[in-house]
């Protein structure tokens, strides 16, 4: 991956932490976590950015949308086990 080099200084906690997540496998290397870190910060940014009324207005898209196929959350859940089971 190429990119720009940052450096910079953790605190020897969470540098014991991304070591340990490197050692456990988690992550090739220490950058990977970084990386990982990162992005995930950057996407809890964007959800958060999403004002109310976003999410007024996509509720209301949602509703517009007519009734789901799905008549229960049970039938919600039987669906998501036959799709991640590949049944």
């Amino acid at each position: 991956m190429s990119g720009r080099l940052v450096q910079l200084s953790l605190p020897e906690n969470l540098a014991a932490e991304i070591s340990a997540a490197v050692e456990r496998g988690e992550y090739a290397r220490e950058n990977d976590a970084l990386v990982g870190a990162v992005e995930e910060w950057r996407a809890q940014r964007q959800a958060e950015a999403i004002g109310t009324d976003e999410l007024r207005r996509l509720v209301q898209e949602g509703i517009e949308s007519g009734p789901g196929r799905f008549e229960s959350f049970e039938d919600i859940r039987a669906e998501a086990r036959r799709r991640f089971h590949g049944a």
